[in-house]
């Protein structure tokens, strides 16, 4: 069953619950399964993400433009992180968060039934 943290606020009440219990974020996301490398992209990206956090500190005093990339690396590693954390992943992508990473996890995705009882009931409320 996919997660329920994903939901974007505009289907929330939906079922008049915090969180609802129909799936319309099927179409706005997607989860992905592990895959061989798994944990060591996900230690990586964690040990990267801080690290590079870390060093825009330190440089922040010496060049704006230097702290700006390494908080941009920082970005993508935590944010690399929180994807592989919890498994789901927008179709769209993220804001500056490089497409072919979207696609690695794409080729992962996990497939799911759109025409199940909830997600019918759901495109039939919203029309």
């Amino acid at each position: 069953m996919p997660n329920k943290k994903f939901r974007e606020h505009r289907y929330l009440n939906e079922s008049g619950s915090k969180t609802g219990n129909w799936y319309m974020n099927r179409l706005d996301y997607f989860q992905f399964n592990e895959y061989p490398e798994y944990k060591k992209h996900k230690f990586f990206a964690l040990f990267f993400g801080i690290g590079s956090f870390y060093c825009g500190l330190k440089i922040l005093s010496i060049s704006f433009i230097g702290t700006l990339v390494f908080y941009y690396l920082a970005y993508i590693f935590l944010l690399s992180f929180n994807l592989l954390r919890t498994k789901v992943c927008r179709y769209k992508g993220y804001f500056l968060y490089p497409k072919k990473w979207i696609k690695f996890f794409g080729a992962r995705e996990i497939k799911t039934d759109l025409n199940d009882f909830d997600s019918v009931a759901t495109m039939s409320k919203k029309q």
